[in-house]
């Protein structure tokens, strides 16, 4: 089976952040967020962002490179127990 690969770099960042960022997102968090109080909420936003996020992201795409799956089957073939995190 041959698996696709993007072709540049720009396609991959893009197809990442559509795939991470919805229309709630966009639409919904920032009238939440104001309406709640705003910076009170950035607050813990962004450190959960940095310390489990943004490395998870990290973690889950270089699996995923390394062995050209998705993130249980890549979990599975790292070690067997650990497919369900992927899930």
């Amino acid at each position: 089976m041959v698996r696709e690969v993007w072709n540049t770099r720009v396609g991959f960042i893009l197809a990442a952040i559509g795939s991470a960022v919805g229309l709630g997102n966009i639409w919904r968090f920032s009238y939440v967020a104001y309406e709640n109080g705003g910076g009170a909420f950035l607050i813990p936003y962004f450190v959960a962002l940095l310390t489990a996020g943004i490395p998870l992201m990290i973690l889950e795409f270089g699996l995923g490179s390394k062995f050209l799956g998705s993130a249980p089957l890549s979990l599975k073939k790292a070690n067997k127990s650990f497919e369900w995190i992927g899930w």
